[in-house]
Formats: structure tokens, C-alpha cells, sequence
């Protein structure tokens, strides 16, 4: 029985985090545990059990005596988490760099050639994932699973944003040129070039940062205006 508990819990989760990733939840929408438990046909116990675990993640927000609710598109909180995500990853490749053997290095960047090859003719909600994994795949040779731990809730909460900022063509091709930038200074283990473009890459400032959550936000309300 508590196997299967578990597995209910899980489950709850797994459908909560991937509607609230997609803001298919409205900003500051309050998260009813009945209704949500009645939409998964399970009991209130794992729904409330997935909801705790989600404000842990940062995906939604508990009021006491309120209850639950989700997180807001907010600049200050999406400037934090990119600061992060760039702390991390530069960690990451300090340490990939250093300690990668040359035929891990190589599988990886003979296969991020081959996809970056064919960017152009992808989906957005495929480049979006490619453009994930391309992070992901790098940092991971580093071998920290807290790290990774880290970079995957802070690619949950920042996806929303980073996908519509990815639909601007001009911007779609500056981050497969970017890709291809950092290939060819891990080809070189040039630790210097590697970084800078890395850096290049993540860096957003604070006006740009409110740009896509103002882009975001117009997309999630759409339907309401529409």
C-alpha cells in the first residue's frame, strides 16, 4: 500500500510540475486540492502530498490559510535564477574542462555537431529541449549530481520564458551560432574561449529579463484578451 501511495504521489506531481512549468495555470491562480484531485481521479492526500513538494521546488507558493497557489512571473525572481544558472554551468565547465576525458569530450561534441547540424529545421518545442540537453549533457560530464539537481529545477522554472524568447528568429540563430562557438573552443580545450562564449551566452540583463516576462505574461493572458 505505501508503494502504491508513492507512486500516486508521484504521479500528482509529475502532472502538477509539467502544467505549472507551461503556465497552464494562471500566475497567483489559486491551486484548489479537491478540484485537482477530482481532474486526476485520486484522493487528496497525494495531491497535497505533490503540492508541498512543489513549493520546495519553487513552483508554487503556500499561504497559510489561503492555501496553495501558483508561482508568479516575476524579473526579479527569473534575473536570480539565469545569475544562477550561469554560476552553475560556469562551474560545470571549469570542471568538464579539467577533468573530461578527451573521448567523452569528443562523443559529446561530435553529437552536438551533428544535431546543431540540423537546428534550423526543428520545432521550438524541440529546440527548446535541444537547447536544454546541450547544457544539461555539458554540465553532467562534470559528474556533481547536486549541481544537476540544481540546473534541472531552475530549467523548470525559467522555461516558460526562455521558450517564448526563443521564438524571435534573430535570437533562435545567436544561440545556435553560440552553440557552435562553444563546440570549437571544447574541441581546442581552450578554457578561456570556452568560458567567454559560455558567459556570452547566458547573460541576460535586467531590461532583457523583463522583456521576456512581459512577452511571457502577454502570452499566458492572451485568451483572456483575446
Amino acid at each position: 500500500m505505501a508503494k502504491a501511495a508513492a507512486g500516486t504521489a508521484e504521479l500528482a506531481y509529475e502532472r502538477l510540475r509539467d502544467k505549472l512549468v507551461a503556465f497552464d495555470v494562471k500566475p497567483g491562480a489559486r491551486l484548489n486540492e479537491s478540484e485537482i484531485a477530482a481532474d486526476l481521479a485520486m484522493s487528496r492526500a497525494p495531491v497535497r502530498e505533490a503540492l508541498n513538494r512543489l513549493v520546495a521546488d519553487g513552483m508554487v507558493s503556500l499561504e497559510p490559510g489561503r492555501g496553495f497557489f501558483c508561482r508568479k512571473l516575476s524579473v526579479r525572481e527569473i534575473t536570480d535564477l539565469y545569475d544562477v544558472r550561469l554560476d552553475l554551468e560556469t562551474g560545470a565547465l571549469v570542471a568538464v574542462l579539467t577533468e573530461a576525458t578527451d573521448v567523452d569530450l569528443a562523443a559529446y561534441i561530435g553529437k552536438w555537431r551533428a544535431e546543431l547540424g540540423r537546428g534550423e529545421s526543428l520545432s521550438l518545442d524541440e529546440l527548446v529541449s535541444a537547447d536544454e540537453a546541450f547544457h544539461l549533457e555539458l554540465a553532467a560530464m562534470a559528474g556533481n549530481g547536486p549541481r544537476m539537481k540544481f540546473l534541472h529545477n531552475i530549467n523548470d522554472r525559467i522555461r516558460f520564458v526562455r521558450r517564448i524568447n526563443l521564438e524571435t528568429p534573430d535570437r533562435n540563430r545567436e544561440a545556435l551560432a553560440e552553440h557552435w562557438r562553444l563546440l570549437d573552443a571544447l574541441a581546442e580545450r581552450d578554457g578561456r574561449r570556452a568560458m567567454e562564449t559560455l558567459r556570452e551566452h547566458l547573460a541576460r540583463s535586467t531590461d532583457e529579463v523583463r522583456q521576456m516576462v512581459q512577452n511571457a505574461l502577454a502570452r499566458i493572458y492572451a485568451d483572456d484578451v483575446a
